[in-house]
C-alpha cells in the first residue's frame, strides 16, 4: 500500500438564495381552516418552495457523480473534486493533485474510491490524502461497483477484478466477452450488460459464471435485487432467469430513476412523482440514498438539483461568480383555495421551476487559485443604501420568515429579511406580496431653536411589476 498526498482546498463561499414571488400551492404538513363570512381562509402551517435550480457553469460539469445518504460527491475534470454536505447545505472543494486520470469512482458509505489505469484509491476527506493500491498487471479497468463494502472492478475485455483479503483477484469466463458496462451487484452475483443484448452473472463464492438472454437496451440497473433495462423510453423487468416483461414508459437511469412526461419516479413505483421534469433532457440523473431528496440532473450544459430553495448552496467553490440573473421557467399563479379579492395578498408558497445562471468565470482557467476578495461583488447591506435596489422576487414564508431578492445597479442580487439593516440608518419594516417598506429614521437636531434632537422616519417602498414578472 503507498500514501498518495492530495492538496486539500477548503473555500469559504457566500451563499446565494434566490427567491421569487407568486408560487403556486405546496402539498403542506399540517393546515387549519378559519371560517369567515362567505371566506374560507386555508393557513399553511409550512410552505417550501420546492423548483429546479439549474447552476450553468464556466467550465465543462462534471464528468462524474456519486450520492450517498448525505454527501453528494462532484469529480470535474483536471482534478477538482467537489462534496455538497446535505447536513448545511454547504459545498467543499478539493484538489487532487497526485491523481491521474480517474476512469470511474464509486461510493464505500459516504467515502469516495477511485479507479485509474493502475490503481484503487480511497479518499479520506479530514486528512486530504487517498490510500491506494495497485490493481493487477494487465488489467484494463472499465468500471467500479461498491456493493455493501464489496468491490468489484470491470474490465474491458469481461475480466472482473474482485477485492479480497489479500488483494484483488482477477477472474476471467471462459468465453470472449464484449461488456456494455452497467456492473450491478444482486446476492452473490456481479451482474453486466454485453453488447447486442444478454448478461453475464459472476458469484465469486463459488468462481461460477452463467449467461442469460436480455433485451439489448441502452441501460442496465437494479432496485430491490431486481433487474431492468432501459430502451429508449421503455422499461423493462426481468422475471425469470432470460425472461424480460414490460414495465412501465420513461427513461431509466442508473441508480433507478425514471424520467417520464409527468414526472420522475423510481424504478419500483413508476408514477410516484418525486421531482417534477427538468427543463432539459439530463445526461445523468440521481438522488440521494433511498431516493430521497435532492435530486440530480447533469447535462453539457451545467448541473441542476431539485429540492426546496434555500437549502443549498449555490454559490460553487472554485467558481467565480460574475452576474446571477434569476427567472421562471413553466410556472403559472395559483390563487388560494377559497380566496376572494380581499385576501389576495395572502400568497402560499408552492412548487415551480427556478432557473439559477452563475459561475461566469472571467479567468481564462477557473480552477487556479484566486483572492476570495475578487470572488464576490456583493458588499456588506450595512453600506449599501436602499437608493441603490431594485426589486426582482419575493417570497412570503409564515415558518421561516419572509424574503425579498433586490438587485443593485450592477446586478449584483441580495436576500433581504424584516429587519435587515441598511445604510443610513435604515432597516426593512415590512415585506408583504409584492412590496418591500424600508424604513430610514432621519435625526433632526432642533438646539439650535433651543429644542432637542428628534428622529422622523421617512418610508421607502420598493415594488413588483404590475404581473410580478422578473
Amino acid at each position: 500500500m503507498s500514501i498518495s498526498k492530495l492538496t486539500c482546498t477548503a473555500l469559504l463561499t457566500a451563499a446565494a438564495v434566490f427567491l421569487v414571488s407568486g408560487c403556486n400551492e405546496s402539498t403542506d404538513e399540517a393546515t387549519s381552516t378559519l371560517e369567515h363570512p362567505g371566506v374560507s381562509i386555508t393557513v399553511v402551517s409550512s410552505s417550501d418552495v420546492y423548483g429546479w435550480i439549474e447552476m450553468t457553469l464556466s467550465q465543462a460539469p462534471p464528468k462524474m457523480a456519486e450520492a450517498g445518504d448525505d454527501n453528494v460527491w462532484l469529480l470535474f475534470e483536471g482534478g477538482t473534486l467537489l462534496r455538497f454536505s446535505r447536513m448545511d447545505g454547504r459545498w467543499k472543494a478539493y484538489c487532487l493533485e497526485d491523481i491521474s486520470d480517474v476512469v470511474d469512482f464509486d461510493l464505500n458509505g459516504e467515502t469516495p474510491a477511485f479507479i485509474t489505469e493502475s490503481e484503487y484509491l480511497v479518499f479520506n476527506d479530514n486528512s486530504c490524502d487517498a490510500v491506494s493500491e495497485s490493481l493487477p498487471d494487465g488489467f484494463s479497468p472499465m468500471e467500479l461497483e461498491i456493493s455493501n463494502d464489496d468491490i468489484a472492478i470491470l474490465g474491458y475485455d469481461g475480466d472482473l477484478a474482485i477485492r479480497e483479503e489479500d488483494g484483488f483477484t482477477v477472474y476471467t469466463a471462459s468465453e470472449e466477452l464484449n461488456p456494455a458496462g452497467d456492473l450491478q451487484r444482486i446476492g452473490p452475483d456481479w451482474i453486466f450488460g454485453l453488447e447486442g443484448g444478454g448478461i453475464a452473472l459472476f458469484d465469486p463464492s463459488v468462481a461460477l459464471w452463467q449467461f442469460e438472454d436480455s433485451p439489448d437496451g441502452d441501460i442496465l440497473a437494479s432496485s430491490d435485487n431486481i433487474l431492468f433495462i432501459g430502451i429508449h423510453d421503455t422499461i423493462y423487468v426481468r422475471t425469470l432467469p432470460g425472461e424480460w416483461n414490460y414495465h412501465s414508459d420513461g427513461r431509466l437511469y442508473d441508480g433507478g430513476l425514471v424520467l417520464a412526461e409527468n414526472g420522475i419516479s423510481t424504478v419500483m413505483s413508476p408514477g410516484e412523482i418525486i421531482a417534477e421534469v427538468p427543463s432539459f433532457e439530463p445526461s445523468r440523473l440521481f438522488a440521494m440514498e433511498s431516493f430521497r431528496q435532492p435530486v440530480w440532473a447533469i447535462d453539457d450544459l451545467g448541473i441542476a438539483v431539485y429540492t426546496d430553495l434555500g437549502s443549498i448552496e449555490t454559490s460553487l467553490p472554485h467558481y467565480e461568480t460574475q452576474r446571477v440573473s434569476c427567472s421562471m421557467a413553466g410556472q403559472s399563479a395559483g390563487g388560494m383555495q377559497g380566496s376572494a379579492d380581499s385576501v389576495n395578498d395572502i400568497i402560499q408558497a408552492g412548487s415551480a421551476t427556478f432557473r439559477i445562471y452563475e459561475s461566469v468565470s472571467i479567468r481564462p482557467d477557473p480552477f487556479t487559485e484566486f483572492s476570495t476578495e475578487g470572488r464576490d461583488a456583493r458588499r456588506s447591506l450595512e453600506i449599501v443604501s436602499v437608493e441603490e435596489f431594485r426589486l426582482v422576487g419575493i417570497t412570503l414564508d409564515p415558518v421561516g420568515g419572509d424574503q425579498a431578492m433586490v438587485e443593485d445597479g450592477i446586478g449584483v442580487s441580495y436576500i433581504l429579511y424584516e429587519g435587515t439593516v441598511l445604510a443610513n440608518n435604515s432597516h426593512v419594516a415590512e415585506i408583504t406580496s409584492n412590496e418591500v417598506i424600508v424604513i430610514q429614521d432621519v435625526i433632526v437636531d432642533y438646539s439650535a431653536r433651543g429644542g432637542g434632537e428628534t428622529t422622523i422616519p421617512t418610508i421607502y417602498s420598493l415594488r413588483l411589476h404590475e404581473e410580478g414578472g422578473l
